[in-house]
């Protein structure tokens, strides 16, 4: 869970990754939607917060429809970087870069 410093970036959902989170996912179980967003101001318990790379990697189910609905999407990083990318990535985002 991230705290109320100005330094915490929240980090992809996703098992073992370590960049921050760009976006944020969401399903619309009834319409069988995956819906992909910029990411939200605050964490949200129904949804996911996923780096570039993972979002723009979804696979969804077959019968399913995903839905980028991110206003411009970002670059997308690598899915294994490098030990000290973390930092770097870190640094970049909360300075906005």
């Amino acid at each position: 869970m991230a705290g109320k410093g100005n330094n915490d970036v929240r980090r992809c959902y996703r098992n073992g990754c370590r960049w921050p989170a760009s976006a944020s996912l969401t399903y619309a179980y009834a319409q069988k939607v995956v819906r992909i967003e910029d990411l939200t101001p605050q964490p949200h318990p129904a949804a996911y917060d996923l780096c570039a790379a993972h979002a723009e990697r979804l696979a969804v189910p077959l019968g399913w429809l995903k839905e980028d609905l991110r206003v411009v999407p970002p670059a997308v990083t690598p899915i294994r970087p490098e030990v000290g990318s973390w930092e770097t990535a870190a640094d970049a985002s909360a300075s906005g870069a």
